[in-house]
């Protein structure tokens, strides 16, 4: 059971950061909540497992975890719930570039929501938690034969559970979720098998910035984010109309794009540790806990539970600091460049 404790708390982690923290699961409604969680686990908690093993066996990094989180929102959105191209359902085409029966900026931020909070954040604090296992495999092939059928489960209820309840009615042009099939896959070959190998990279002559600093740069920089993704076409519907929708749709890239560019240029300076990794798992977190509470939370006892859960977070991230520096050595100190 020890063996296969990381996998189980990745089937839990997932689901947990992507949705129940994220203010879209109705916490205030145990009934709802209790119907949910049985296809979150398979869903989230299956899909980002499936995610890891299969870059962990690949020997790849990162960016490929990140790639095969976005293939995995366009099978969860694109071909499961269809939320990419149905217009009504989340007000999705009100979001703004609606574009060939696509909802451009909904679908660009969905994309990176599932990247980064259903997949790189659930198995980064995952590996945090369990630093011996960080760079092997939690299943052996019959575990990982489960987690797919079981990931495919998920998705299957998602697609039914989508039809008969809250976007009954709509089916998109066969076409679409197709694209979206054959986009997921191309961007998993991209994944495992053209990007390269995880390698050791050489450092750069910069020293690491205080693990706060990282901390608090990308809890605001997901606050932005969000904010510019999720809000601005509510506060003023001219941002969702020709030219001022580039304001979210490139100030939403410009923003993942500069965090991404600061985030792999940190992990190359003198001094970056896991108490780095930890700050940035923990701003993103607790980004996504302040959107849930300031705009996605639907009713006040949503928002008490949800304010109860992120205390439990915060207080389960504020744990895994006082492990993590009583274990660090003097070589995963911040160091000076000469």
């Amino acid at each position: 059971m020890r063996r296969r404790l990381p996998a189980l708390v990745l089937v839990f982690m997932a689901p947990l950061v992507a949705e129940l923290l994220a203010g879209t699961t109705p916490l205030g409604q145990p009934l709802v909540l209790a119907f949910l969680l049985p296809i979150y686990l398979p869903l989230y908690g299956a899909g980002a497992l499936l995610i890891r093993e299969l870059v962990r066996r690949s020997g790849r990094g990162w960016a490929s975890i990140l790639l095969l989180g976005a293939a995995y929102g366009l099978i969860e959105e694109g071909f499961a719930s269809q939320s990419l191209f149905n217009p009504t359902l989340y007000h999705a085409a009100e979001w703004g570039a609606r574009i060939l029966g696509i909802n451009g900026v909904f679908t660009e931020s969905v994309l990176i929501v599932h990247a980064v909070w259903s997949a790189a954040i659930p198995i980064l604090l995952t590996e945090l938690m369990f630093p011996d296992r960080r760079d092997t495999p939690y299943l052996g092939r019959f575990g990982l034969v489960v987690t797919a059928i079981c990931y495919a489960i998920g998705v299957a209820l998602l697609w039914l559970i989508a039809r008969v309840s809250y976007a009954a009615g709509y089916e998109a042009p066969p076409l679409l979720p197709a694209l979206a099939l054959l986009t997921a896959l191309v961007l998993a070959v991209v994944a495992l098998a053209v990007l390269p190998k995880k390698l050791p990279r050489p450092k750069l002559r910069i020293n690491a910035p205080h693990p706060w600093a990282v901390f608090l740069v990308i809890s605001i920089s997901g606050l932005i984010w969000q904010g510019a993704c999720w809000s601005l076409w509510h506060i003023q519907p001219l941002f969702s109309a020709w030219p001022l929708v580039l304001v979210p749709a490139l100030g939403s890239l410009l923003i993942a794009g500069g965090a991404a560019w600061l985030v792999d240029r940190w992990s190359q300076a003198q001094g970056w540790s896991t108490l780095h990794l930890l700050a940035l798992a923990s701003g993103a977190v607790i980004c996504h806990i302040l959107i849930g509470l300031l705009v996605l939370a639907n009713t006040t006892a949503d928002r008490i539970g949800l304010a109860a859960l992120g205390l439990a977070m915060v207080g389960l991230l504020a744990r895994l600091a006082l492990r993590i520096r009583r274990r660090v050595s003097p070589v995963d100190l911040p160091a000076k460049v000469a």
